[in-house]
């Protein structure tokens, strides 16, 4: 079956399943986009704090697949919100990436950080109070610097990504250009599904990350579920590729990741899911979000209280405390 792909309010089109690059190691990720592109992807998710947009460049010029047909996405990451900052992030992606331009270009988090001292900085600490440091750059603003990246031709789209209704819709009261896209976590155990019926009535293209369950926090992932695997074993399939196909079907691109050439192929294989597979997988929607970075004290998603925030921001500068203490073997 032809892989599906959804026109995007800039008049391009972005393939229904493409390659995550998120949390892979050092030198697993040029041959990961290889890999993909020679089995037929031709849509790469990277992302300036994922670093290691440089393997993804060389991935792709490894690939000898053609410019033209590959679709890349990357992320403005939270330190370069400021209005003179963007472009310089874009700058560093571009060369990175050893492209022309970006076919898709997202806000990675509605939250701003204080820019560090070299660009490559992350995480800077406010040495006031030992915190990210967290600043009040308006979304506006950054909105404002990618608008005129898409008149600069560097960007040919513009997207959010870790957006509620709410902060989407802050948005459209100033954008000349509104969001085609909004990346999000989405596996059958954080279906969100009213959002993205929402979204989809608004002509949003929805991107899934995390799609078959986050595996960094040591929580039941859907992928390995039982109901998961009775699907796949009926149907003669992967638990992952049941999934993945879940997800296009509900007409949501999905953005499955691995550095396994075998399983890669594998995830980009699409079929049909009947209905009855389909009513099962919406069953277990548990409604649990998985990746919420509550350690920056800020209420993203509008889901926890001021007491919860405090407490983990106060758990994480604990946390750090006891790694530079055993650093440097000083209290």
């Amino acid at each position: 079956m032809a892989i599906k792909s959804h026109k995007l309010n800039s008049g391009y089109t972005i393939p229904a399943i493409g390659l995550g690059t998120w949390q892979s190691k050092p030198n697993e990720v040029a041959h990961a986009v290889e890999s993909a592109l020679k089995s037929g992807y031709r849509h790469i998710d990277a992302a300036a704090c994922y670093d290691n947009e440089d393997e993804v460049g060389r991935g792709i010029r490894a690939s000898g697949v053609d410019r033209s047909e590959i679709f890349v996405t990357s992320k403005l990451w939270n330190t370069h919100h400021k209005l003179e900052d963007v472009e310089v992030a874009v700058d560093i992606t571009l060369k990175d990436l050893q492209l022309d331009y970006i076919d898709l270009y997202l806000i990675h988090w509605p939250v701003a950080f204080k820019k560090g001292a070299t660009d490559g900085e992350r995480f800077p600490i406010n040495p006031e109070n030992d915190q990210i440091h967290v600043v009040d750059t308006s979304i506006e603003e950054t909105w404002r610097a990618m608008e005129a990246l898409v008149q600069k031709g560097k960007i040919r789209t513009i997207g959010v990504s870790n957006f509620t209704q709410e902060k989407i819709e802050q948005l459209w009261r100033t954008a000349t250009i509104k969001p085609a896209v909004n990346q999000i976590e989405i596996h059958p155990y954080f279906q969100q599904s009213s959002f993205v019926q929402w979204m989809q009535a608004k002509g949003i293209i929805v991107e899934a990350y995390s799609p078959l369950g986050n595996n960094i926090y040591n929580l039941p992932r859907g992928v390995d579920d039982p109901k998961v695997h009775e699907i796949a074993a009926r149907l003669g399939r992967q638990p992952a590729q049941v999934i993945i196909n879940w997800a296009v079907q509900r007409n949501i691109v999905v953005l499955p990741k691995s550095v396994t050439p075998e399983r890669i192929a594998a995830n980009l294989e699409t079929f049909e899911l009947p209905k009855d597979a389909m009513d099962l997988i919406s069953s277990l929607d548990r409604n649990h979000r998985y990746n919420f970075p509550a350690r920056l004290g800020v209420n993203i998603f509008g889901e926890k209280t001021e007491e919860e925030l405090r407490r983990s921001v106060e758990e994480w500068k604990e946390s750090q405390m006891r790694l530079k203490e055993a650093e440097t073997g000083k209290p």
